[in-house]
């Protein structure tokens, strides 16, 4: 059964990524579309490999529901155009691949939400979840503080931009681990001194980042407005910070996700809760399952700021762009 499967897979994978088959709502990723179709079809051949060779339990079956409603989903999403497909992809391949390993080694998602849903239940999330969120908050509000007049300042100032661009570069550099580690250890272990490392690792990369739009703006518009004798506050208000208000929300965006890596680093190291101290717990008993709920907790948590909040606010507040479409 898996061979055939295996053998069909690879028969639809050269007739829809080698063939000429094109899609009606104009997609042009169909080669990467089509190859996450085969990921599809070849997670659930392992699967009916997998229930072929032992009895399956009552969770099996529902790993299969939940495969099989991946796969549907990603199929629809793929004709359809919309985004849904690509998210059931590394599902997909989750899937299949859990089928292939133990469960101590790599849990399914049934399982994984599961063991989720347990710790919901026993009230071990909020707690350990409302640490983490607000270490991520007061770490980038410190970072966004430090790198935001840093790369303004070297974007318009050609002595400042000679003078820190060094050391810019020697911060960026420098591990997080460093920063934590000294921050630990000037300052003690609390909330501080974690807010202050994750704080300062990020923002040399938020600093890079506005440097570098804050010299692509036009120039154009600023001799303008000294020709109609604009005050220094007036230009600054009406003509650089509009053009550096999408780097600075672009920034937002990237040194958001930095500071989730950051922060669960400092948690790892330093402090007594938060979704690192569960994830390093974990992981010293062993307990693969609980590793993978609580990243899946993370990863969930990102997407839906991601997504939900800063996606929307961006398309809010640049509405008055056009959109460019190819």
């Amino acid at each position: 059964m898996v061979s055939g499967l295996g053998v069909a897979a690879i028969a639809l994978y050269e007739r829809f990524v080698l063939g000429e088959y094109r899609a009606d709502n104009g997609m042009n990723a169909i080669p990467f579309g089509n190859l996450s179709l085969l990921v599809g079809f070849l997670a659930l051949a392992a699967m009916l490999g997998r229930l072929s060779r032992r009895p399956p339990r009552p969770s099996t079956w529902l790993t299969v529901m939940l495969g099989l409603a991946a796969l549907g989903g990603f199929v629809a999403s793929l004709l359809s155009g919309t985004r849904g497909g690509w998210v059931a992809v590394p599902l997909l391949a989750w899937l299949g691949l859990s089928f292939l390993f133990p469960e101590t080694v790599l849990p399914g998602p049934w399982q994984t939400i599961q063991v989720l849903a347990e710790n919901f239940v026993n009230g071990d999330i909020l707690s350990h979840l409302t640490a983490t969120l607000g270490r991520v908050l007061g770490g980038l509000a410190l970072a966004m503080a430090i790198g935001i007049p840093v790369g303004v300042l070297m974007g318009v100032n050609r002595l400042a931009e000679k003078t820190l661009d060094v050391w810019v570069m020697v911060a960026l550099t420098v591990p997080s681990l460093c920063y934590a580690i000294f921050a630990f250890i000037w300052i003690g272990l609390n909330e501080t001194a974690a807010i202050v490392a994750i704080g300062l690792t990020s923002a040399p990369s938020i600093a890079i980042n506005l440097w570098e739009g804050v010299k692509n703006i036009d120039t154009r518009l600023f001799q303008m407005a000294r020709v109609f004798n604009a005050s220094r506050g007036v230009i600054i208000r009406r003509v650089l910070f509009p053009q550096v208000l999408p780097y600075i929300m672009a920034s937002l965006r990237f040194g958001l996700g930095i500071v989730w890596k950051i922060t669960v680093l400092v948690e790892l190291l330093g402090r007594p809760d938060g979704v690192g101290f569960e994830l390093f717990y974990w992981y010293q008993l062993g307990n693969m399952q609980q590793v993978l709920a609580w990243t899946l907790l993370f990863t969930l948590v990102m997407l839906f700021i991601e997504l939900v909040i800063l996606q929307n606010l961006e398309r809010r507040m640049f509405a008055w762009r056009p959109e460019v479409r190819i």
